[in-house]
């Protein structure tokens, strides 16, 4: 190392420079936060290929579902679905590449630097040790560097004084002013000074070449532990080197040989797109190749009439319309019912309608002769009603007199006269038969079942004042159409087709169905309400008997207990109209009772 004579060391910059090699230190001391950084950048990557995966799954269940419903059709829709499977596959394949990320790479970056850089409390455990080598290598060197930087110090001061003195000595030789004392003091301080300057220059060469002889031993020292520091950074270099082939490999998708089999899958589904199978199978499904069930000339059948819901569509292949086919009267008083299905369990008991006494009065009329005890063959058979008294009007499908009284004939044998001191006819009304008739379908149901049950418990419970909503079982409401005798749905329980009891006495007790005459089951109408006061303009307050969902959307929710107003009085079906939590709208009146 030379010194020049400004006071400038060369290569001042140098690793050879006292504390240059913290650089190196701080290089090692680097490689851990750039542990750091490639753990982040690989799951920041791994971050982004979830997304896109999960960005191209929405994307092609989005268009999945527009395929589903949208108009296009066969081949071309094929295709359509071919992109969004590619979708999906690349989606799969991204899913993975970020799984591999971070299981195969970024686990593998935290391992390396867990093993090659041991945290202590300030300082890592390698760069403490290379700091401490390097400062020990340094260390008799820097004293020899700091005797020669003194030693120049004082060579240079030396020097200016020596040559200041010679200055004033020159000028006092030709002043005549000076005295030959204060000259000779001059020449005296002159030498002294020179003799200075060769004494501090002897010492700054012996610092320095000092300094100079111990140059090899401390290049070696320092070049020794260098020489760990870049094994050290070697061995991180070349992780990383690693690691990022390993980072290539979980990206190349060129490699993947799913990946090519995807676009090559595409492809054929591309090609497979053909106009004229497409153009076929439109004709054949909606197009001029469609059956047609051309009209023919149909001969009226009488007993066959549909029944359709409210009266607001027509029956259509599976709506599961039903069909009655005839009423026939009998003695024992029990109703048959069919289900759309033909099921054979027997319908749970029908609840009680609340403002009507005709359920508890037919159910007396029916059972009597089978609740007084002894079996069916014992009991007392019910007078029949006379068929002078039997109004036709009663039967709503048209059938001639003639056929019904053969019929009761061939079941129940001759008529017998009323008996002595029976103030009433009790008559009951059996269906017969109820045929399940879907378009299309020409199968009927042959076997009933009963469905009505001796209920007084049910009635009783159903009286009792303290008994909670909860338990009660509601009514089935009558639909708000007006039914036409028993084609409408009026006469059934929902889509069940079961008759209940209180819409049989609305269609036997029914002016249209009496045509004005006697009441056939000789029972007076003490169900029914002659005529109900109206409401005042704010309405009257009723209360819930029993929970209820609406059917229709101009129709009211409530739960039993509920009380609201009721602002129109019942109509023929049933009806009422009311007002609850401001929304107005129709409820059946045989689920409320007035306040």
């Amino acid at each position: 190392m030379s010194v020049n004579e400004d006071g400038i060391q060369s290569g001042s910059d140098s690793f050879w420079e006292v504390g240059k090699y913290m650089r190196t230190v701080k290089r090692a001391e680097n490689g851990f936060d750039l542990c750091n950084h490639m753990r982040k950048l690989i799951s920041e990557r791994a971050e982004i290929e979830k997304k896109y995966s999960g960005m191209l799954s929405e994307w092609a269940k989005k268009w999945n579902g527009f395929l589903d419903k949208g108009p296009e059709y066969g081949t071309t829709q094929g295709a359509w679905r071919g992109v969004l499977t590619e979708a999906d596959h690349v989606a799969d394949l991204h899913t993975e590449m970020a799984e591999r990320l971070m299981l195969e790479v970024h686990a593998t970056i935290k391992i390396w630097q867990k093993d090659n850089y041991h945290k202590s409390m300030m300082h890592y455990k390698e760069t403490k040790e290379f700091e401490d080598n390097f400062r020990k290598a340094q260390k008799p060197w820097a004293k020899r560097l700091t005797k020669v930087l003194a030693a120049k110090k004082d060579y240079h001061a030396a020097c200016r004084t020596e040559k200041s003195t010679a200055n004033q000595e020159n000028n006092a030789r030709g002043d005549t002013t000076v005295s030959q004392d204060q000259l000779k003091k001059l020449q005296d301080k002159l030498r002294k000074c020179q003799t200075e300057v060769e004494g501090t220059r002897e010492k700054y060469n012996a610092a320095v070449n000092d300094l100079n002889g111990y140059n090899a031993k401390y290049i070696e020292d320092m070049s020794e532990v260098y020489s760990r520091c870049q094994e050290f950074e070697q061995k991180r270099i070349e992780f990383f080197k690693k690691t990022l082939f390993q980072l290539h490999a979980c990206l190349d998708l060129s490699v993947e040989s799913r990946f090519s089999q995807i676009y090559t899958s595409l492809h054929a589904t591309i090609g497979n797109m053909d106009y004229n199978k497409d153009l076929k199978w439109w004709s054949a499904n909606y197009g001029v190749d469609m059956p047609m069930h051309w009209p023919t000339f149909e001969e009226y059948s009488p007993e066959l009439q549909s029944i359709s819901r409210r009266g607001k569509s027509n029956l259509t292949a599976g709506d599961g319309g039903i069909m009655i086919t005839s009423i026939k009267h009998s003695r024992e008083g029990s109703y048959g019912s069919y289900t759309n299905e033909g099921s054979m369990e027997p319908p749970p008991p029908q609840p009680p309608q609340p403002q009507m006494s005709y359920n508890s009065q037919l159910s007396q009329n029916s059972y009597g002769a089978a609740s007084s005890g002894g079996g069916g063959a014992d009991r007392e058979e019910t007078p029949r009603t006379k068929k002078k008294d039997y109004d036709s009007s009663l039967n709503p499908f048209g059938d001639d007199d003639d056929d019904e009284e053969e019929e009761e004939e061939e079941d129940d044998g001759e008529e017998e006269d009323l008996e002595d001191g029976e103030e009433k006819r009790k008559s009951s009304i059996r269906v017969s038969s109820l045929q399940q008739h879907v378009i299309g379908s020409s199968e009927k149901v042959s076997e009933s079942n009963r469905i009505l049950t001796n209920n007084n418990n049910s009635n009783d419970s159903l009286s009792t004042a303290g008994q909670t909503a909860s338990n009660r079982c509601s009514p089935v409401p009558k639909p708000r159409s007006k039914p036409s005798g028993l084609s409408g749905s009026a006469g059934l329980s929902g889509s069940t087709g079961v008759l209940q009891p209180s819409e049989l006495k609305d269609q036997t007790e029914s002016p249209v169905n009496n045509g004005g005459g006697d009441n056939p089951f000789g029972d007076h109408d003490e169900g029914e309400d002659v005529g109900e006061e109206e409401p005042p303009n704010q309405g009257w307050a009723v209360r819930a008997l029993y929970d209820y969902i609406h059917a229709e959307d101009d129709e009211l929710d409530f739960k039993a207990g509920d009380i609201f107003t009721q602002t129109a009085t019942e109509d023929e079906m049933g009806w009422c109209k009311g007002q609850k939590d401001g929304k107005v709208g129709f409820y059946p009146k045989n689920y409320v009772e007035r306040i």
